[in-house]
C-alpha cells in the first residue's frame, strides 16, 4: 500500500511525516497529477492542497478516474474540501468541517480557502484563509475575547482584501479604515490565534485529521462507483496518455503521448497500423457481419453514409489524393485511401484519445522511442542554454520530414503525414520540430517495426 498526499502550504512536510511517517509527499495538486501516477486499490490518495489560480488546477474527471482504479481518495482542507464536496457521490471521501461546510452549501466560493504562499518548498502558509478566520471569530466570541459585531466587521474587512493579500498585518490596516477601534478587534482577534492555533487555524486542523483517517480503513459506508458507472470523455483519454509515464521509472518525463507522436512520425510500419486502426472504426459491427473482409466492410458502412466513389466531388479526390494517386490507383483503393486520410474519432482531433494498444507497436520500439524523445528534450535543453533557438524554423522541419517519409513535392508531403494520422504536413511539422536537431546530430533513430 501507497499513502500519496498532496499538501502545500497547509501543512510542511514535516507535520505530514509525524502523522504518516510512509506517506510519499507530492507539492499541491495541478491538472495532470494524478494521471501520472500508477495506483491500484490497496494504494490511498490524500488531496489538501492545490494550485490556485497559477497553474491548471485537478479536473474532477482526473479524480474519477483515479477512483475507477478502486484506489481510496480523500479530500479536505483546501483543494481537497472542494473536490470532495462535488464527487463524494463517486466515492471520494470528504473529511473535515470544511468540507461539510461545502457540502451543505453553506460555502461556494474557491475564495474562503485560498491563501498566498510561496511557490513552490515545504513551507507553511504565509496568508491567512477566509475559512479560517471565520473559525477563529466564531471561537473568539464564543471564548468572550471578542464582540459579535466586531467579528461581523473584521470578516468583511477580509473579504475587501485579495487572497494574497489576507495576511493578519493586513487584516489590522484594513479594518482601522472604516473605524479605529476595529484595529483592536483585529489586535484581540490576532492574540487569541496565537495562543489558540487549535482553535484559529482550521484548514490545518481538517488536514490532520485527512492524515489520521487515511491510516484507518475504508469505511464500510463509502462504496466505490464500480469503474463502468463511471463517466468517461476523450479529453480525459487525452490527458491520459499527455501525463501518463510512457516507461515508469525509466523516463518519468516522457509521456505516452510523447512516444505515439514519435512514433506517429517516424516508425516505418506507422501508415499500416493506422491505416487498420481507421478502417477498423469506419467498418464498426459492419466488421461482425461481413465476411468478405475488412475493407468490404468498410465500404458496405461508408456506402450506408452515402460516401461513394460517384457521390464524391472532384474537390475531395484532389484535396485527399495526389495527382498520380488518382491517376494510377483503382477506384476501391482510391476511397478507402480517402476514408482513412479523412477519418477523425472526433472533429479536429487526433485519433489517440482511446487508440488501442496495438497502435503502440512492439515494446522493443516503445522502449526506443522513449529513449529517443528524451533524449531530443535533453538537446534542446543544451542547445537553449547555450543561448541559440532551442527549436529550429519552419523550412529545416519541412525539409527534415521529405527527407524522412521520402516525399517530394508539397502533395506528397501532405498525404504521407495524413497517412499517419495527421491532420495536413503543418500539424506533422509542428510535431517534428523537437526532433530536428536530434537528426542533425545523426543520432535520432528509426524505431524498429511492430
Amino acid at each position: 500500500m501507497t499513502l500519496h498526499v498532496y499538501v502545500g502550504p497547509t501543512l510542511t512536510w514535516d507535520d505530514v511525516l509525524r502523522v504518516a511517517p510512509r506517506a510519499v509527499i507530492h507539492g499541491p495538486v495541478r491538472h495532470g497529477d494524478l494521471l501520472a501516477l500508477r495506483t491500484g486499490p490497496d494504494d490511498t490518495v490524500v488531496i489538501i492542497d492545490g494550485v490556485f489560480p497559477r497553474g491548471a488546477p485537478v479536473r474532477h474527471e482526473e479524480i474519477i478516474d483515479v477512483l475507477a482504479r478502486g484506489t481510496r481518495v480523500l479530500g479536505a482542507s483546501g483543494t481537497g474540501a472542494l473536490r470532495a464536496a462535488e464527487l463524494w457521490p463517486y466515492g471520494m471521501e470528504g473529511v473535515g468541517l470544511v468540507f461539510g461546510m461545502y457540502a451543505q452549501g453553506a460555502l461556494d466560493s474557491d475564495d474562503e480557502v485560498a491563501v498566498g504562499h510561496a511557490s513552490s518548498g515545504n513551507r507553511r502558509q504565509s496568508g491567512l484563509s477566509l475559512v479560517s478566520l471565520r473559525w477563529t471569530i466564531t471561537n473568539a466570541v464564543a471564548a468572550d475575547v471578542l464582540r459579535a459585531a466586531d467579528g461581523e466587521a473584521l470578516l468583511a474587512a477580509a473579504r475587501t482584501l485579495h487572497y494574497t493579500e489576507r495576511t493578519w498585518a493586513a487584516l489590522g490596516r484594513a479594518a482601522r479604515q472604516p473605524h479605529p477601534a476595529s484595529a483592536e478587534a483585529a489586535r484581540a482577534l490576532r492574540e487569541f490565534a496565537r495562543r489558540r492555533p487549535e482553535l484559529s487555524d482550521l484548514k490545518r486542523r481538517d488536514a490532520l485529521a485527512a492524515l489520521s483517517h487515511s491510516l484507518e480503513g475504508r469505511p464500510a459506508s463509502v462504496t466505490p462507483v464500480p469503474a463502468w458507472m463511471l463517466p468517461r470523455t476523450m479529453r480525459l483519454e487525452h490527458w491520459r496518455r499527455a501525463f501518463r509515464p510512457a516507461v515508469p521509472g525509466r523516463h518519468d518525463a516522457v509521456s505516452e503521448l510523447d512516444v505515439l507522436r514519435f512514433q506517429q512520425l517516424y516508425a516505418p510500419d506507422f501508415p499500416a497500423r493506422y491505416r487498420r486502426f481507421a478502417l477498423t472504426r469506419i467498418a464498426g459491427p459492419r466488421l461482425a457481419a461481413e465476411d468478405r473482409g475488412l475493407a468490404h466492410a468498410v465500404l458496405a458502412a461508408a456506402g450506408e453514409r452515402g460516401i461513394t466513389h460517384e457521390a464524391l466531388p472532384a474537390e475531395a479526390w484532389s484535396y485527399w489524393l495526389t495527382p498520380e494517386e488518382r491517376r494510377d490507383f483503382s477506384a476501391e483503393r482510391r476511397l478507402l485511401t480517402l476514408l482513412v486520410r479523412s477519418f477523425r474519432g472526433a472533429p479536429g482531433t487526433a485519433p489517440f484519445h482511446d487508440a488501442p494498444d496495438e497502435l503502440r507497436g512492439s515494446d522493443e520500439a516503445w522502449r526506443a522511442s522513449a529513449d529517443a524523445v528524451a533524449a531530443a528534450a535533453g538537446l534542446n535543453e543544451r542547445t537553449g542554454a547555450d543561448g541559440t533557438l532551442r527549436q529550429p524554423p519552419p523550412a529545416p522541419v519541412h525539409g527534415h520530414l521529405e527527407d524522412a517519409w521520402r516525399a517530394d513535392g508539397p502533395e506528397a508531403l501532405d498525404a504521407a503525414a495524413r497517412d499517419r494520422g495527421f491532420l495536413s504536413a503543418a500539424e506533422a511539422e509542428e510535431a517534428a520540430r523537437p526532433f530536428v536537431l536530434l537528426h542533425r546530430a545523426g543520432t535520432l533513430p528509426r524505431p524498429a517495426s511492430a
